[in-house]
Formats: structure tokens, C-alpha cells, sequence
């Protein structure tokens, strides 16, 4: 990812479907500010869906982590045992 581009509200409203544009074709990731403050973040559908997959997959790992700990707790069980109802 690059760094975002800086651009006032004030930008934004003057060349909004420019910018949209350029975020759009080129991956631009803007950063929108009102008195120097950081009020938002424009970024392109397609880095926004890469986000969404990348964040789903951290989710995921983190889900079977947990589980694995938890599994690990639990008592194991031969086969045989449970078949024959000695469990």
C-alpha cells in the first residue's frame, strides 16, 4: 500500500469525481481533512474488498487457534474404548 495522499474537504468537493477517479483507477488510498484534522479515508472498492478478505482470513486462523487450545483441554478417547461403552 502507499502512502495516503492528503487532501482538504475543501479538495474534495472542487474535483470530487476526479478524485474518485483517481482512487478508483489508480489505487490512490486519500486521506480527507477539514482544519488539519483527519476526518476521512477514501479508498478504492478493490483495496476495500482486500481488506474485507484479509481481516476474514485473521479472523479465521484466530477462530481455529482458540479452538485447537480448547481441543487440547478436552480428554482423548481410544476408539475401541468408546465402542465398546468403556467411556
Amino acid at each position: 500500500m502507499q502512502l495516503p495522499t492528503i487532501k482538504s474537504i475543501s479538495e474534495i468537493r472542487k474535483s470530487a469525481t476526479i478524485i474518485f477517479n483517481q482512487v478508483r483507477k489508480k489505487d490512490e488510498v486519500i486521506l480527507v481533512t477539514r482544519n488539519s484534522d483527519k476526518l476521512s479515508v477514501i479508498i478504492s472498492p478493490k483495496y476495500f474488498q482486500s481488506i474485507v478478505e484479509e481481516n476474514e482470513t485473521l479472523w479465521e486462523e484466530l477462530e481455529m487457534t482458540r479452538s485447537k487450545k480448547e481441543t487440547k483441554k478436552e480428554p482423548i478417547y481410544k476408539l475401541q474404548d468408546v465402542i465398546r461403552g468403556k467411556v
